[in-house]
């Protein structure tokens, strides 16, 4: 299996600034990307009147996830436009990160080189960051899991809906009984957290229980990540104006590692941690991913959540690849990929009316279980 080393960019941002991020894109050169709707979850500071109703709840925005794949070289080209174009150095903007990963030969992917935004270069960008996604979660858990997210400090954590397959496609007639409703929950951390919030996060959304879901973290190669937590600041400067400051002198994210103790080491202490896992995510035409579904799971591969996700080339060219698109991530071990990977391409992604898309990144940590001793 031959692939090619790319950078997948992730510009995450509040749909009205949306127009801003697709702008610069298209000033890059950019030739096509995938978009998926998703919810921002944050906390939101009421003031209520004479001290009634006063107090913190949580409150949701329409936001965007906009994907697209550069060549490595072209990565912090593509971060600084995005970051300069969307304004990201302000907390509560969004945020724009890059990762590497490993695309298969035959994906409907052409690389074409960026040009660089003027007067962006000297944008600095932030590495030692990771992803955290918590999936298979059942609709409806998103938003509690993402208060628990809040509860961290961890900031704009996302709710995105999606469609199960697993154990609901191998019950024939009592699968009318489980729910196909899914849902995702992801938010960006510095690299230093990863493991304090996966275990946190494994506990509060009671990972343990029989399907309740999956958590796992991906390294980031760099970014700039949105450090609002709380809206409605009393301040002229917020907390978290206030840390991307210090970030900014200090150069990195490296000096929190002080308020954050050894939570790396209390965590493995507490939690069973698997490592040799990878990320193998799959995108085709919509309408088209259950014949590559059902080949995964006859191959033994526990389920995954099929999201959906619209797909626009700035010239209008014609293309083998449709506006509608689905996609799903399957987490794998290391000396599976491999076999997998074959069986998907045997089950005809990159055939001509699917559009295919499969890459391979690798996943940091997950988080398996709670030790009782």
């Amino acid at each position: 299996m031959e692939t090619t080393k790319v950078v997948q960019i992730t510009c995450i941002v509040y749909q009205p600034i949306t127009n801003k991020a697709l702008g610069a894109m298209e000033a890059l050169g950019v030739e096509e990307y995938d978009l998926q709707p998703c919810r921002a979850v944050m906390l939101r500071r009421k003031d209520g009147f004479m001290g009634i109703g006063e107090g913190i709840g949580l409150e949701e925005e329409l936001s965007d996830r906009i994907t697209f794949y550069v060549s490595t070289d072209a990565a912090e080209i593509a971060l600084q436009a995005l970051v300069d174009a969307c304004n990201l150095t302000v907390p509560g903007r969004g945020s724009a990160v890059c990762e590497e990963i490993d695309i298969v030969k035959g994906s409907a992917w052409n690389g074409r080189p960026l040009t660089p935004v003027p007067g962006t270069d000297d944008i600095a960008t932030q590495n030692n960051l990771a992803s955290i996604t918590c999936t298979k979660l059942a609709f409806g858990r998103g938003n509690s899991i993402a208060n628990s997210v809040l509860d961290l400090g961890v900031p704009m954590p996302l709710v995105a809906a999606g469609t199960g397959t697993g154990l609901r496609d191998k019950l024939g007639v009592v699968r009318v009984a489980l729910p196909a409703e899914k849902e995702m929950v992801s938010a960006f951390v510095t690299a230093h957290e990863t493991h304090e919030v996966l275990g946190s996060l494994f506990d509060s959304a009671r990972l343990d229980r029989f399907g309740a879901g999956f958590i796992y973290g991906t390294p980031l190669v760099r970014g700039v990540i949105n450090h609002m937590v709380v809206r409605g600041q009393r301040h002229a400067a917020s907390m978290e104006q206030l840390i991307a400051a210090v970030d900014d002198i200090k150069g990195s994210l490296e000096w929190r590692k002080r308020s954050l103790g050894d939570e790396e080491a209390e965590a493995n202490r507490r939690y069973d941690f698997a490592y040799d896992l990878v990320n193998l995510t799959l995108i085709c035409n919509e309408g088209k991913i259950s014949q590559l579904t059902q080949a995964i799971l006859a191959a033994g591969v526990s389920g995954s959540v099929i999201v959906r996700l619209s797909h626009a080339r700035f010239d209008g060219a014609e293309s083998t690849v449709f506006p509608s698109r689905e996609m799903t991530e399957l987490i794998i071990g290391k000396d599976e990929v491999e076999e997998i990977a074959g069986v998907i391409l045997d089950a005809g992604l990159f055939d001509k009316d699917l559009g295919g898309v499969l890459a391979i990144k690798p996943v940091s940590v997950a988080c398996n279980t709670r030790r009782t001793a």
